[in-house]
């Protein structure tokens, strides 16, 4: 039986493009992927971080080397997402008070604020503060929104692929 070679035309172009796109589409899709999911996060969180003065909630972004969670999306790509805010563990994990430590400050509107070398203070009672664990809040969220994420720029690559 005689062996037949079907030749299609532009097929080694169609090749050598699709390598190239290795390098720059899949990359992009990608890095679309990691932005996407971190602004998700980041909506998450905003949701979940308990605002007293805002500074916290306001605080939060991506980016930051400092940030809390790095999302990663395989071997070399990742994104930070959190605060650098010192008391957000605090905030996230919670905290017992060391019990007769005295700390420094003033009540004002029902609210004791922390005034280093103030006069007055109060003696604290080692009580329990629960964490409201807004990341992890957040983190379960994203899990759930990265099948939407991952469908649609999926979908986006494919198209430009064979369209």
């Amino acid at each position: 039986m005689a062996r037949r070679v079907l030749e299609q035309s532009g097929l080694k172009e169609w090749q050598k493009w699709l390598v190239s796109l290795e390098n720059t589409e899949v990359k992009n899709t990608q890095s679309r992927i990691l932005r996407s999911s971190g602004l998700r996060a980041l909506e998450h969180l905003d949701d979940y971080t308990p605002v007293r003065t805002g500074r916290l909630r306001g605080s939060m972004s991506m980016g930051g080397p400092d940030n809390v969670f790095k999302l990663q999306a395989g071997n070399r790509g990742y994104v930070f997402v959190g605060t650098a805010v010192p008391y957000a563990e605090q905030v996230n994990d919670g905290w017992t008070m060391t019990r007769g430590q005295y700390v420094p400050g003033e009540w004002r509107s029902g609210t004791f604020h922390y005034i280093p070398q103030h006069h007055r203070g109060i003696i604290l009672s080692g009580k329990v503060i629960p964490g409201r664990h807004m990341f992890e809040r957040a983190m379960d969220d994203l899990e759930n929104d990265l099948g939407a994420i991952l469908e649609y720029e999926f979908r986006r690559l494919y198209q430009k692929l064979f369209s």
